[in-house]
């Protein structure tokens, strides 16, 4: 087992680790962890001073899901999914336990194995992927995780496929009117063990010319409703389906004019944009690149008509993906871009994202031999935390409104952990991260220097605040993928 922790502050005014703290609270008074003040009970002048950015207390009771690939010449290729528990102990191989090698053939996570949030559920890729999607089989986990594989056979040519709930949904691609296709959007419900049963085709044939949607989506937790981005190389359409209701249309965006009439070239949108789903179904945020603007967009499925617009950063003038970049347009706490999908808080008060900036620097020590403006040879990720009220408030976002989780400085250097996925843990208290390690595997830090410090990647856990971050795995052979939360108990009765 390996816990190493690493110091960390998280200010409440957040932003980067240069950026500059609050002011203290006045010195007649003591503000404790949970931000009730201290002072003189007796007076009127006692001062309760809350933290808006405080987390739960952390309760452990989960488990992390993820997957170990191969980063040596002799376990190149190979892929296996692993259990442990929440401070690095009691790893196991989900892969071996689940005695995938037994069957007829034998399988393996080597081309990809997807687990159901729940536990219980299991895809494993079983061919390598090709132009036309992948190729998986389903199997059941008992209560001592081994896998029972299903009777209906393959699934092929599957582009995009999600668990949610009891559901599993998958699309295919169906017609073509080159270069635009629509797709097939299927679920099948594994808990009555039911057939695939097709729910869509998207885009629909009046929305087809011009779109290069790919066959991707996201779908709410319950699986009750599913956001899916028809993007052009001008506009992107926001739609919603929900069950029992059918697709419906969230949001219509494009440079210059309106629907049936939008002009422009120069695609800024992908069907993998970043987009998150309340834990209730209700809300959509969308992360975009529109003209001068970096916005959130917060749609109300209950009301498709409203649309919340908040400015993240801007430019003076111009494209904001060709200017973002531009001297002195973006401050030191502000980011270029929002890569991933988001996540919101299991109260729904709260979204937790990923950001991105790699814009060219000038600093002579961070190009060595390359010209300058050089692209950094790493670039900052941080995780960061805005407020739904702030969201729902259309404003333009300041530092105060966001808080930076990581604190993640610019550089290539070891304090940079570049992360490159994360969940969140269902009590809300703790993240779990993948990014590049901070120490070595007999514990000593890695040097700024150090290769693996740019090509690596460990599993790190971290509190909603900021604190107690700790880097909890370390194998050098071996780089961290997809961390996800699993519950202590599956629902067969395993552990």
């Amino acid at each position: 087992m390996l816990i190493t922790a690493i110091a960390a502050t998280a200010l409440w005014g957040c932003g980067d680790a240069e950026d500059p703290a609050p002011a203290a609270p006045a010195d007649d008074v003591s503000v404790q962890e949970d931000g009730v003040v201290e002072g003189d009970a007796a007076t009127d002048t006692t001062t309760v001073v809350t933290n808006p950015w405080a987390s739960p207390d952390e309760t452990d009771a989960w488990r992390i899901l993820f997957n170990y690939r191969g980063r040596m010449p002799t376990n190149s290729g190979e892929n296996d999914l692993w259990l442990m528990d929440p401070w690095g102990s009691g790893k196991e191989s989900l892969t071996d336990l689940s005695g995938l090698k037994f069957e007829d053939p034998p399988l393996s996570c080597n081309y990809g194995c997807v687990i159901s949030p729940d536990l219980s559920w299991l895809a494993v890729v079983t061919e390598a992927p090709t132009a036309t999607g992948f190729t998986f089989e389903l199997g059941q986990f008992d209560e001592n995780l081994e896998i029972k594989m299903l009777k209906f056979g393959k699934l092929t040519d599957v582009v995009d496929f999600k668990f949610a709930g009891s559901r599993l949904f998958y699309s295919k691609k169906t017609e073509c009117d080159a270069p635009s296709c629509q797709y097939d959007v299927y679920v099948i419900d594994l808990a009555v063990g039911a057939a695939s049963t097709k729910i869509l085709t998207y885009p629909t044939a009046t929305e087809l010319e011009h779109s290069t949607y790919k066959g991707h989506f996201k779908v709410s937790r319950d699986g009750s409703k599913m956001v899916l981005l028809n993007t052009t190389i001008r506009s992107v359409t926001v739609n919603m389906w929900a069950d029992g209701t059918g697709l419906y249309e969230l949001d219509y965006i494009c440079k210059f004019g309106t629907k049936g009439n939008c002009a422009g070239t120069g695609s800024e949108y992908s069907d993998v944009d970043p987009v998150a789903i309340s834990p209730d179904g209700r809300y959509v945020v969308f992360f975009t690149y529109s003209d001068r603007w970096q916005r959130a967009r917060l749609y109300d499925t209950e009301n498709p008509g409203i649309v919340r617009l908040s400015v993240l950063a801007s430019v003076p003038s111009g494209s904001y993906l060709e200017h973002a970049c531009d001297g002195g347009v973006l401050d030191t706490w502000q980011w270029e871009r929002v890569i991933g999908d988001p996540v919101f808080t299991p109260d729904g008060t709260e979204v937790v994202f990923l950001t991105e900036s790699d814009c060219p620097t000038s600093d002579l020590s961070a190009c060595g031999d390359e010209p300058a403006p050089c692209l950094p040879k790493k670039a900052r990720t941080n995780l960061r935390r805005i407020k739904m009220d702030t969201l729902l408030s259309e404003k333009t976002i300041t530092q105060e409104d966001v808080l930076n989780v990581t604190a993640n400085p610019f550089g290539d250097v070891t304090d940079n952990k570049r992360v490159t996925g994360f969940d969140l843990t269902g009590d809300g208290a703790t993240i779990v991260f993948t990014a590049t390690p901070t120490f070595s595997q007999n514990n000593t830090p890695i040097a700024d220097g150090s290769a693996r410090q740019r090509n690596d990647r460990e599993i790190y856990r971290i509190k909603l605040d900021g604190t107690n971050l700790n880097q909890i795995s370390n194998d050098v052979e071996w780089q961290a993928e997809s961390p996800r939360i699993a519950p202590i108990q599956n629902p067969s009765g395993g552990i």
